[in-house]
Order: C-alpha cells, then sequence, then structure tokens
C-alpha cells in the first residue's frame, strides 16, 4: 500500500482579514487631515473606492440637524444618475430608495435585500449586481439622532457571514471616527473665528474710546498748559469754562461705559413714572430743527396732546428718540422726516419716519434688540430692566451704545417695529404703556 501526504492550509479568511484591515487603515490614513465634513465624506469616498471586493457601492448621506431631511454626499460604485433616487431624500417617507428613516428612527444598521428593485443592476466587480446592503447609522456627539448614514454593498460573490458582519461594523466606528474628527475641527474653527471676531472687536472698542476720551483731554490741556505758563498759575474766565465743560463730557463718557456695562451685564435700571409724552416728545425733537434745517430736509412733528400721561422711564425714552432721529438725520439726505406720536389700542404709538438710505433700517437697527417684559402682581418703586444689544449698527460706537436702546416690546409694555418700502423710505415704531406694572426681563 502507497500513497502521498499532501498537508493544505486554509488562508482564505486570514487573507479577508488582512484585505478587510488594509481598507479600513487606508479609511483612516486618508481623512485623517479633513478640515470638513464636506472634506471628509469625499476623502471617504476616495479611500474606499478601490475596494470593491468587499465594498462593491457606497452611498453616503449626512442628516440635517432637524433629522427630517437626508442629503447625498459622495458615492462609490453606481453612477448616482443612473441610481434610484435623489440627492436629498425625506426621512419622514418610506417611499425612497433606501429606507433611511428607519435608520434614523432606530439607531441601528438596517440590512436591504432585492437590490434591482432599488436601482441597483448593475456593479462593480461582477457581471452580477449584488442583492444586500447594509444601511449604517453614523452616531455624532450632541446629537439625538444619526448624523450620517452609510449604504454598504456586500458583495455578491462572498457569504455575508460572521466575518463580513464584524467588518460592516468596524467600517460604520471607522466612519464615524473620520465624521466625528472633522465635525470636531470644524467646530474648532469656528470657536477660533469667533475669538478673532472678539480680538477685532476688542480692538476696536478701545480705538473708539480712546478717540473719544482723548478730545475732551485736549481740550482740557491746552488752558491748562497756558495756565501753568502764567504767573498767576490759575484757570480763570473763558478757560475755566472750557475745562469745566470738558470735565463734564469726560464724567457722562465714564457714566455711558459703566451703564453699557450694566447693560452686558443685566443689571440695568428703569424708573419708571407717569409723563406728558407729547410735550417730552416735542422738546427732544426740537433739538434737530435746526440741523435738519441746515440739511436742506422737512421736518414734521406731530405730536398732539394724549389724554392721559403714560408710564416711561424718561432717560430711556430720550434716548429713544434721539437716537432714532440721529439716525434719520445721518442717513436721509433728500425728503422729510417726520415724528409722529399717537394713541393707539392703550397705548402711545411713536412713529419716525424719513426718506433716506433703504439699509437704514438693518443698520441702525442692529444694535437694538427687543426687550420681552412681563407684568408682576406687585410693582415695586424702580423695577429692574435688561436687554441684551445683538450687531452693533454702524452709527453706535462703543461709548454711545446704550444709547441705541431696543424698544419695549408689545403685550403689555410696548412694542418696536420698523418697515420699509421699495422707494427707500421707512417707518420706525416704539410705544409705551399706560399704567405701571413690575416687569422682568424674557429672552
Amino acid at each position: 500500500m502507497a500513497g502521498l501526504f499532501h498537508p493544505v492550509t486554509e488562508l482564505t479568511q486570514a487573507i479577508l482579514a488582512t484585505r478587510r484591515l488594509k481598507t479600513l487603515q487606508e479609511l483612516a490614513d486618508r481623512t485623517a487631515n479633513a478640515k470638513t465634513v464636506t472634506e471628509a465624506c469625499g476623502l471617504i469616498a476616495d479611500a474606499l473606492d478601490g475596494h470593491e471586493l468587499d465594498l462593491p457601492f457606497l452611498q453616503l448621506y449626512l442628516v440635517d440637524r432637524d433629522g427630517r431631511q437626508a442629503r447625498l454626499m459622495s458615492t462609490t460604485g453606481v453612477d448616482p444618475a443612473n441610481a434610484a433616487g435623489s440627492q436629498f431624500v425625506d426621512l419622514a417617507s418610506e417611499t425612497g430608495q433606501w429606507p433611511l428613516g428607519e435608520a434614523v428612527r432606530t439607531g441601528q444598521p438596517v440590512e436591504v435585500v432585492d437590490l434591482a428593485r432599488r436601482g441597483i443592476v448593475s456593479c462593480r466587480p461582477y457581471p452580477e449586481p449584488p442583492t444586500r446592503a447594509f444601511i449604517l447609522p453614523l452616531r455624532a456627539a450632541g446629537w439625538e439622532h444619526p448624523a450620517a448614514l452609510l449604504v454598504a454593498g456586500v458583495s455578491a460573490r462572498r457569504p455575508l457571514d460572521e466575518p463580513y458582519r464584524a467588518f460592516y461594523m468596524l467600517l460604520r466606528e471607522s466612519v464615524t471616527t473620520a465624521l466625528g474628527n472633522a465635525r470636531a475641527h470644524e467646530a474648532e474653527s469656528a470657536r477660533a473665528e469667533a475669538l478673532a471676531e472678539i480680538d477685532r472687536a476688542k480692538t476696536t472698542f478701545f480705538s473708539n474710546v480712546s478717540h473719544e476720551f482723548r478730545t475732551p483731554l485736549t481740550l482740557m490741556l491746552g488752558p491748562t498748559e497756558e495756565a501753568l505758563a502764567s504767573p498767576e498759575r490759575a484757570l480763570t474766565g473763558e478757560s475755566l469754562a472750557i475745562v469745566h465743560r470738558n470735565e463734564l463730557r469726560l464724567l457722562k463718557l465714564v457714566n455711558t461705559l459703566l451703564e453699557f456695562s450694566r447693560i452686558e451685564a443685566g443689571r440695568a435700571q428703569a424708573t419708571y413714572e407717569p409723563v406728558d409724552l407729547a410735550e417730552l416728545t416735542t422738546d427732544l425733537a426740537s433739538a434737530f430743527e435746526s440741523a435738519i434745517a441746515q440739511a436742506g430736509l422737512r421736518f414734521e412733528v406731530q405730536c398732539p396732546p394724549l389724554a392721559r400721561p403714560f408710564y416711561v422711564d424718561r432717560d430711556m425714552w430720550e434716548k429713544i428718540v434721539l437716537n432714532l432721529l440721529s439716525n434719520a438725520l445721518k442717513f436721509t439726505f433728500d425728503g422729510t422726516i417726520r415724528v409722529v406720536l399717537r394713541e393707539r389700542e392703550g397705548q402711545a404709538e411713536l412713529e419716525i419716519a424719513d426718506t433716506g438710505a433703504a439699509s437704514y433700517v438693518e443698520e441702525a437697527c442692529a444694535g437694538c434688540r427687543q426687550i420681552r417684559l412681563l407684568p408682576r402682581p406687585s410693582p415695586p418703586p424702580r423695577a429692574p430692566m435688561a436687554w441684551r444689544p445683538s450687531r452693533r449698527c454702524a452709527s453706535c460706537s462703543p461709548t454711545t451704545m446704550p444709547t441705541c436702546v431696543t424698544t419695549y416690546d408689545a403685550s403689555l409694555a410696548s412694542a418696536g417695529r420698523s418697515t420699509s418700502s421699495a422707494t427707500g423710505s421707512r417707518r420706525l415704531m416704539r410705544s409705551a404703556p399706560t399704567r405701571p406694572t413690575w416687569w422682568s426681563p424674557m429672552s
């Protein structure tokens, strides 16, 4: 009896494991330097494009923050123009190419069969197309639902055994990591840009503050130097008056900065008292008569006596009227500036209209956001009121920012609104309540 012993070692699983490990390694290497999520999606497709033996096709979708829509970002293995479906997929509907909504709702991988019915009728690398695919949800930190979805085809000539399934789970983790790193880089870049913007704003702020303070100091320096050079070494007459006026101006600037700090910290105080708004508004508007006349503009003031006094903070009302009129004068080069005060639905409504540049509404009001104020049962003598200024308008320097105050909001406090027309004319409304109420800020 004779025979030949020939040992054979099965290496198929080892070869497949090595090949798949190489796929994941290349994916990590190619996406390591992605700066944005969009760039990462493209790099993921490029990295996996040459591994069709295990991944015959891929489709990567990004899900919006609301979890209602998915957008196709990259595709490999199939022509997106020939595949069924569209670039944007409504996740609430199951009528699309893939059951993406199910994967988003459950957060678990979804196995899909009968791909020919879903538009996959031909695919590399074999003549026969794949018959199965996985929809892999990709999580992201801080998201309640998957942030992305990866549709990965299964090879038509490999059994979907446990090692093959484990490869898809590892692929899911690798793609999730690549997108997470890109998203973190985007967030870091956004934070850096925000800090740079804050730094630029601080530089501008201090430059403007320095300029505002330098003017009165310079005006005080001249008379002081002359007094020091004189035999009497004393300030008298007009020189003393100049120094005193500029001292008051410096004091006002410092108080304005302190007020701005209180506004930023939410500690601004408002004192409400019954006021004859018609008389007060007319007096404030009269300060602009000569300047508006010199500019060649028409100035109309319609402030008839109101039936009763209205409760407002006099200083804040003054700042509102003066700021709106000064901006109207600044941006109006021809036409009319009109001030109208009327009583409507239990509130006093102030309307300031002009025919200036059409961009004034956004520019002038950018630094003035609304205050929402709610009533409380027992009003104290002084009621706190806070507002949060947003993007500053062009006319609001840091030292005059508190004068660009916002309007009292609707309901029981008051309302502010603005409208513009195609001709460039605008109306800005401000109103005030008829009775004192305890108000607290509301975002």
